[in-house]
């Protein structure tokens, strides 16, 4: 009996060296079952048993889950998927999360990218040539963007003519820019200037100084001097009562 409880014990340590702890493979060779339309023990067999997910199974008992939080309720993972799984995490699975971050990122960049090349509507002028600062704009994206970035959009105005005149004519000071030998492609693009023009700026500013309440502190120059700014603000206190 001792050496048959041997045998025994040798044939299911065999087993699991051998990759099958759920017992598809015999000593004897592969099973005749089919599971999942491959024998078990092939080829196709294990490349179904490695698409397994690794980790504990949901099972419910007597009405719960066990374990409660989301689990998988396939079968479980083959002993040596369980070891490679546990060996190498947590790879292969963060480099989905890398690349997930990566994708966002560049995301981002195109972006950021994109509304530093736009030339938006404060750019032209009413005859939808460039004004000043739209030219030292267009110097900017030459001098700093990098060349797969270097791309010029316009603003759309929804207003056909007037998208092709401003493409022309960014088109025309591209072309004086750089004496014709760069091809830099002129795209209009639907988007909106998060901007406020520099008269608007200056009324905000200067309703906000108005409305600050009494008593309000006198600057430097009040005090006459380094010592003078001390005596400039608690003069400008010295009304303050209880």
């Amino acid at each position: 009996m001792r050496k048959y409880g041997q045998y025994f014990i040798a044939l299911a340590f065999v087993s699991t060296i051998c990759g099958c702890s759920t017992g598809p493979l015999s000593f004897f060779g592969p099973g005749s079952d089919v599971v999942g339309g491959a024998e078990p023990g092939s080829n196709d067999w294990w490349s179904q048993q490695a698409m397994l997910p690794p980790g504990v199974r949901q099972k419910c008992y007597k009405g719960k889950n066990w374990p409660p939080r989301p689990r998988p309720t396939c079968e479980p993972q083959q002993f040596s998927h369980t070891y490679h799984s546990a060996h190498y995490w947590p790879l292969p699975y963060v480099c989905q999360d890398r690349q997930f971050m990566a994708d966002i990122i560049n995301t981002q960049e195109n972006n950021g990218w994109q509304e530093e090349t736009t030339m938006y509507h404060r750019h032209f002028q009413e005859d939808q040539m460039l004004n000043v600062p739209g030219n030292l704009h267009l110097i900017d994206i030459l001098e700093t963007t990098p060349s797969r970035y270097r791309t010029v959009y316009v603003q759309a105005s929804y207003n056909a003519e007037i998208d092709n005149a401003r493409q022309a004519n960014v088109q025309q000071a591209l072309n004086e820019l750089t004496n014709g030998e760069e091809n830099i492609q002129v795209v209009v693009r639907r988007c909106r200037g998060y901007d406020r023009p520099a008269g608007e700026v200056k009324m905000i500013n200067d309703l906000y100084n108005s409305s600050i309440p009494s008593p309000r502190l006198a600057g430097a120059a009040a005090g006459g001097g380094g010592g003078g700014g001390g005596g400039g603000a608690a003069g400008a206190l010295s009304g303050i009562g209880p």
